[in-house]
C-alpha cells in the first residue's frame, strides 16, 4: 500500500516575484517553484538544518535536499547569465518531462527517443499527460544540447527526468530553468511519489 502523500507546508509569501538584472537585459526566466523559495529562506534566512527546515516544510530530509539544491542552482546560474529570476506563482503545480519509446504507454528512454511525454502534476497528484513527437530522434545534424531545452522550455516544463544526461545538455537545460532529475527506472504510476 502506497504511503499517504504529505503536503508541502509553504508559509513564505513574497513581496516580489520577479528579479532581474539592470545593466543588461535579461534573455531568458529561471522559474524558481515556490517551494524552492521557501527552502532558500529556511536555510538561509534563519540558518536552519536541513532536518528542521524539511521538517517545517512537511517533507523527507532527502526531498528537501534535493528541493534546496535545485533552487541554489537556478540562483546561481541566473546570476551567472544575468537571467531573470521568477517566483512561480502556484505552489505544488509542475510539468515533468520523460522520453520513451512509445505513444502510447511510457517506456522510459534516452534524450533521443521517438517520444517526449510532458506530466502535469499539482497538489502531488498527476492531473494530466500528453505526448509528443520528439524532434531529436533520428535527427544527426542537430544538438540535443540545443534543440530539446528550447522544446521543454516552450511547453513549460520544470523537470527533465532522464537515465544519464551529457554535461552540454544539463548546463542547457538549467539555463532554461528546468531541472534535470537521474532515475535509473520511472514508471507513471510511481512517478508523483519521486517529489515526495
Amino acid at each position: 500500500m502506497p504511503r499517504e502523500k504529505l503536503e508541502r507546508k509553504l508559509n513564505l509569501k513574497p513581496v516580489c516575484k520577479y528579479f532581474g538584472p539592470k545593466d543588461t537585459e535579461a534573455k531568458e526566466d529561471v522559474v524558481l517553484l515556490h517551494e524552492e523559495l521557501e527552502a532558500i529562506h529556511l536555510m538561509d534566512s534563519f540558518c536552519m538544518y536541513q532536518e528542521d527546515a524539511a521538517k517545517k516544510m512537511n517533507v523527507s530530509r532527502a526531498t528537501f535536499a534535493r528541493i534546496i539544491k535545485s533552487a541554489r542552482k537556478k540562483i546561481s546560474l541566473a546570476l551567472i547569465t544575468g537571467n531573470n529570476i521568477k517566483v512561480h506563482e502556484v505552489k505544488n503545480e509542475f510539468h515533468i518531462a520523460l522520453c520513451s519509446h512509445k505513444q502510447d504507454e511510457l517506456d522510459y528512454a534516452e534524450a533521443e527517443a521517438e517520444y517526449i511525454w510532458i506530466v502535469f502534476i499539482k497538489d502531488y497528484k498527476l492531473k494530466s499527460q500528453s505526448c509528443i513527437k520528439n524532434p531529436m530522434y533520428q535527427n544527426e545534424e542537430e544538438a540535443t544540447c540545443n534543440v530539446l531545452p528550447d522544446i521543454l522550455h516552450d511547453y513549460g516544463v520544470n523537470y527533465f527526468m532522464i537515465k544519464d544526461i551529457d554535461y552540454d545538455l544539463k548546463i542547457s537545460l538549467i539555463a532554461k530553468g528546468i531541472y534535470p532529475i537521474l532515475k535509473e527506472e520511472v514508471q507513471l504510476e510511481n512517478l508523483v511519489d519521486i517529489f515526495q
